[in-house]
């Protein structure tokens, strides 16, 4: 078996241990992180290393693939490109918990979670490093970009376009055929019933409220205090 770590030693992380040890598909040396404490325990397995070290680790346990534990679409982005500027060739793992649902022609790409329970119907396309969380229903013929996510209970209906690095934040819902536009946010439970553009946050029972969004809005505060540690190359 591969050898593999994660980055982000949270809850995320956490779920992603538990999809790892279900499937036993992979040896899980431990968690990268770069806020914790190294040797610090989180369920079950040690924070081996930060980003810094990474190279040296790689060696050091014969590393192969790396999951990227991060929910927010913008952190994980630059978690990526972080990576690979220090590991240009290491394997981005997809992760799927035994639970999911999938219809027989469904592809998962690299870097992509499904958590338990996750739906994934007829024809639907699924890009790379994006998250199906607990019990997320991606409706046949739909199409996620890279680094889009579905939060718990988000169900998508047939036909729908979910842009990069879009959220669909928990149970909302988007009715058929409409499209979300790249770095969008949907809120929790909201009702979508027409088509949303490119960096919105939209929400409401159906939408009743869209604010328009900023390059500045898109990094977090995790994101932002991460940028600062960022590894020159």
């Amino acid at each position: 078996m591969k050898n593999i770590v994660i980055y982000g030693a949270s809850g995320h992380g956490k779920m992603i241990v538990d999809i790892i040890l279900k499937n036993n598909d992979y040896n899980l040396i431990g968690f990268i992180d770069s806020y914790k404490p190294v040797n610090s325990t989180v369920y079950g397995h040690k924070v081996i290393g930060n980003l810094d070290a990474f190279s040296v680790l790689i060696k050091k346990f014969n590393i192969e693939g790396i999951v990227i534990g991060i929910g927010d679409n913008e952190l994980r982005l630059h978690i990526y490109k972080n990576i690979l500027k220090i590991a240009p060739k290491i394997e981005f793992v997809p992760i799927i918990h035994p639970s999911a649902i999938l219809a027989e022609d469904i592809l998962i790409p690299e870097g992509t979670v499904l958590m338990a329970g996750a739906i994934v119907n007829a024809n639907a396309k699924i890009g790379k490093f994006c998250v199906l969380n607990s019990k997320a229903s991606l409706g046949h013929d739909s199409i996620m970009a890279d680094f889009s996510s579905l939060a718990s209970g988000a169900t998508i209906a047939g036909n729908v376009s979910i842009g990069y690095c879009a959220s669909i934040c928990l149970s909302a819902s988007i009715s058929q055929g409409l499209s979300i536009g790249d770095h969008t946010i949907i809120g929790g439970s909201s009702l979508v019933l027409k088509s949303v553009g490119n960096e919105k946050l939209a929400f409401g029972v159906p939408i009743h409220t869209i604010k328009d969004r900023t390059i500045d809005t898109f990094l977090t505060d995790n994101a932002k205090a991460y940028d600062s540690k960022l590894v020159k190359k």
